[in-house]
């Protein structure tokens, strides 16, 4: 889950002033602090991570530090990170260590992986692939869920309906808007399907999707001055063509396709481009809320002849129109979410380096619980590449940072995502050998080891 705004200031406040790495740990909805080091074992000859409890953060951004347990330990950094003057200096700390880790079950890696390559495998075939029985499936499945909060959605290719996507950047000059304001607008929008408030070069990040056929500078002319007419801003419309994963549609946009349902008339005889069936938005409406709807049930809902929907989404997946039905982790820790442009400076040079990119980019940890991308796309003005990134610490930020600096031919500039206000990313465990990055490097490059 993201940490709250007030929380996330007062963590990123704390980073700067402690002398070593600070996390935190989110249980029960509460905000736990953690110092983490490492030591040398001189015993089993290795480094040893440890983590130090700290105290907590409170809903206001307050940090609150543990009771001390040794004497001469004092609370500086308590009165750092919460901003009051005149504190003492240091922080109290628990008397044990406590170790950091993701606590995951024997299966939940294997679940999740092929849950995301495929949300509509039964439980047997779950369980024939791991090698368990079913009954055991079942009830690993069932924990996974609720653990990680999945929700089953449908991967759609929103292109092959005839829309385009963009990134939108806003940079507000003298004053912003507040969140609630910006949420509420927003949400009215249908073609807005993810806004994020960050940090640094921009303010507000939107991803939207846009028929075609559409008037591109009209439309936004509509939404500047219909949404923030009275706010000085910068405005930047890129458009984006999605590399790695995707961003799950709203119901709010599903809904909207209802108008291009075609309807027999002596005028339209026949569906025309951009048409579409009643069976087929039927389809894209009820799994976009639900992927692992029965088909039996959508035919029952939309009047639909017995099998028209089972029908209509095997179409869908041959055609391409529905990559997949895949998971979203809604119950998962992320401290905030990285957005970083990597900016085109020198051609030659950034085509030199698109091999050391691409394995970049599918190089997810052995033990990583999902993938260290959320969304990847190509941009233009600025040329480059888009990465949102959901930090779970912030090693993983820095040693992602350090990889695409060596990136011949562009510049680094990192942004943090401090809400996500509309819509949502989709946090999952993707077979990386399914991806176009890793089809590249096997094809083009002749990669073997990946």
């Amino acid at each position: 889950m993201i940490l709250p705004a007030k929380v996330l200031e007062t963590l990123l406040r704390m980073r700067k002033e402690h002398r070593h790495y600070v996390d935190v740990k989110v249980i029960n909805g509460r905000c736990y602090v953690y110092e983490s080091t490492s030591m040398w074992d001189r015993q089993d000859r290795r480094v040893v991570k440890k983590a130090r409890y700290l105290g907590k953060i409170t809903a206001d951004g307050t940090f609150v530090p543990s009771v001390p347990r040794r004497p001469g330990e004092s609370a500086a950094l308590a009165g750092v990170a919460s901003g009051r003057r005149g504190a003492r200096t240091g922080v109290h700390y628990a008397r044990r260590p406590i170790e950091y880790r993701e606590r995951m079950g024997k299966y939940d890696r294997q679940i999740l992986s092929l849950l995301s390559m495929d949300g509509r495998k039964t439980v047997s075939e779950l369980a024939k692939e791991i090698g368990i029985k079913n009954t055991a499936m079942e009830w690993q499945k069932e924990r996974v869920e609720r653990r990680y909060g999945i929700k089953y959605v449908a991967e759609t290719d929103i292109s092959k309906l005839g829309y385009l996507t963009y990134i939108v950047l806003i940079k507000f000059e003298s004053r912003k808007p507040g969140i609630n304001e910006v949420r509420r607008e927003l949400e009215k929008e249908p073609s807005v399907q993810l806004a994020m408030l960050t940090y640094g070069r921009y303010d507000l990040i939107m991803y939207m999707v846009m028929s075609r056929y559409e008037d591109i500078k009209v439309h936004f002319f509509n939404i500047r001055s219909r949404i923030f007419p009275s706010y000085d801003m910068k405005l930047y419309v890129v458009p984006f063509y999605l590399d790695y994963s995707f961003v799950p549609l709203r119901d709010k946009f599903v809904e909207t396709l209802g108008d291009r349902v075609w309807s027999r008339s002596s005028e339209k005889p026949r569906p025309v481009e951009g048409d579409l069936l009643k069976r087929e938005y039927a389809v894209l409406r009820a799994l976009n809320s639900d992927g692992r709807r029965d088909f039996a049930s959508i035919d029952s809902e939309y009047g639909l002849r017995a099998g028209s929907a089972r029908y209509t989404y095997h179409k869908f997946i041959e055609e391409g129109v529905i990559k997949r039905i895949t998971v979203s982790m809604r119950e998962v820790h992320v401290n905030y979410i990285s957005a970083i442009v990597l900016q085109k400076i020198n051609h030659l040079k950034f085509a030199g380096h698109r091999k050391d990119l691409l394995q970049h980019i599918i190089s997810d940890g052995d033990e990583a619980i999902m993938n260290r991308y959320a969304l990847v796309g190509d941009i233009k003005m600025p040329e480059g590449v888009l990465l949102i990134m959901p930090v779970r610490s912030e090693r993983e930020v820095m040693d992602a940072d350090e990889q695409l600096r060596r990136i011949g031919g562009a510049e680094v500039d990192s942004l943090i995502v401090t809400n996500v206000i509309v819509g949502s990313l989709c946090y999952r465990n993707f077979d990386n050998r399914q991806s176009s990055q890793y089809r590249i490097l096997r094809d083009e490059y002749r990669v073997a080891d990946l």
